[in-house]
């Protein structure tokens, strides 16, 4: 039986978000299991437990496995936003290094250590936060095996490859499988535990994936991942893994990644060659051109003429998953302007409003600056606004990702202009799931048009009543065609999409 001492500390970093990153980020708890736990209190809420989280997969398999594994400290998920004050930084770091240095004086030293992380944290001024977590963690713990899970949308520098013993990310997207990769980590950490031998090899694509290529169950991105599951065929191969990196990060290192870990040198650099193979000969299909709010709006309201299943528009760079404001209105405005039949918006962030439909109640109208508050140059949709239902507190979710976890996104409201329904929230969270609509009595299932903040998250649980995906090119913090973007820090060479513009960094 090992000693494992098990922490996390997540953030996904959008160098080009607006919106600050703050202590608050962390503590609050509004979905996912965000927020602070220390020691005790972590491993009476994830131990045991079968939530789509990597802890819990992990503190299950390990103990399974026979080990013995102590909780030190959780800190995030924070929702994506600007980078992290270093001074912050360092604050969170000392709650998991200073853990861990009581624990071994009160019981001794740790065989191995557990870590959550994301894999696209930046603490000011660029610094990628994983790496210098290991390196605090290796500290106090010495040369002993550290295992580490990642968001696939993780970039993977070289240096935080070499630091950590072994990577494993996520399969999947929308993230499905978060539990599971915990259970793969563990795995992992038994083989190490047991001194078998261990090999890795690791490539950098030298192109970048739009956010529409994304999703795993769709092409390209579904041909990539369906690799993995052939790789490890193989008896010699322990992981293997594919990144799609993480555009909103401007850092030399931003961009995806593929790697893997064997038993034998060979067995491992076969592994990620394959990989990497594959991507290049699926590389022209990661392009992104998309429609603009008026044509796709155009577009959904014909298709909605002759079909049964709600159209849905994928309001993809204004996704909070990725650092943006969850606030703007291009695609609702066009919706009003083009007398678009029943749709729906969600989630709408804006406090503010949510304050006011609530102080008003339920069956009032009033007129109202909706959204546009948080992305400079937009502005808010001015309207008169029925308040349908209001929410506040604790509901339970239902979808494949966040299966029976609690959620509250504070004082919500459902509102009506026409035929357009919006639900207002005041927690900044991307639609996961269908329950943070019907908390508001709204039924996704009735309406002909749902317009969802998130790049590719709603397609676990929105997917399957649809009859139609549309992603739309509705400008706000994320990114879905890097060429048009402008990156001052990325790596010479780099191409911006699929057979794209080949990046030069600026001359400064």
């Amino acid at each position: 039986m090992a000693r494992i001492a098990l922490a996390g500390f997540l953030h996904e970093t959008n160098t080009f978000s607006p919106i600050p990153t703050d202590y608050e980020s962390f503590a609050a708890r509004g979905a996912m299991l965000s927020g602070i736990y220390i020691a005790e209190e972590l491993e009476q809420v994830f131990r045991g437990q079968n939530y789509n989280n990597s802890i819990c997969g992990f503190y299950n398999q390990a103990e399974k496995l026979g080990h013995d594994v102590s909780a030190i400290a959780k800190i995030g998920e924070a929702e994506p936003s600007a980078p992290m004050p270093a001074k912050l930084f360092q604050q969170f770091l000392d709650l998991i290094t200073d853990g861990i240095t009581s624990a071994i004086k009160e019981k001794g030293p740790f065989d191995a250590v557990y870590l959550d992380l994301h894999g696209a944290m930046v603490y000011q001024p660029a610094n990628q936060g994983e790496t210098e977590t290991i390196k605090q963690v290796r500290k106090v713990v010495g040369n002993v095996p550290i295992v580490v899970s990642l968001d696939l949308h993780g970039n993977i520098s070289p240096e935080f490859f070499e630091c950590a013993s072994v990577l494993v990310g996520y399969r999947t997207y929308p993230h499905i499988d978060i539990y599971e990769t915990g259970v793969r980590c563990a795995t992992a950490m038994d083989y190490l535990l047991k001194r078998k031998p261990l090999y890795k090899a690791y490539h950098q694509l030298p192109f970048l994936m739009p956010g529409s290529t994304l999703a795993t169950n769709k092409r390209p991105s579904q041909i990539l991942y369906g690799e993995i599951d052939r790789i490890e065929q193989d008896p010699q191969v322990i992981s293997a893994s594919v990144m799609q990196g993480f555009l909103e990060s401007d850092v030399p290192y931003m961009g995806p990644t593929v790697f893997a870990y064997a038993s034998t040198q060979v067995a491992a650099q076969r592994a990620a060659d394959r990989l990497l193979e594959t991507a290049l000969e699926l590389e022209g299909e990661f392009r992104g051109e998309l429609p603009n709010a008026q044509q796709a709006v155009a577009q959904a309201i014909e298709i909605a003429k002759t079909v049964d299943k709600p159209v849905i528009l994928a309001d993809g760079q204004d996704n909070p998953g990725g650092g943006a404001g969850s606030d703007t209105v291009w695609i609702m405005d066009e919706l009003v302007k083009q007398g678009a039949p029943e749709s729906a918006v969600a989630l709408m962030f804006d406090p503010e409003a949510a304050m006011m439909a609530h102080q008003a109640g339920e069956g009032t109208v009033i007129e109202m600056d909706l959204g546009g508050k948080l992305t400079p140059g937009h502005n808010p949709f001015h309207g008169k606004f029925e308040v349908v239902k209001l929410s506040e507190g604790d509901f339970v979710c239902t979808g494949p990702m966040l299966r029976e976890m609690k959620a509250n996104l504070g004082k919500m409201a459902h509102l009506r202009i026409g035929d357009v329904h919006v639900v207002v929230a005041s927690y900044r969270i991307q639609i996961f799931d269908q329950s943070f609509m019907r908390v508001v009595d709204l039924d996704p299932s009735k309406m002909k048009i749902l317009v969802l903040k998130s790049t590719n998250h709603y397609r676990a649980d929105f997917e399957p009543l649809c009859s139609t995906i549309i992603d739309v090119d509705a400008p706000s913090s994320l990114i879905n065609n890097p060429e048009t973007h402008d990156y001052q820090n990325l790596r010479d060479g780099l191409r911006l999409q699929g057979k794209g513009r080949v990046y030069k960094r600026p001359v400064a």
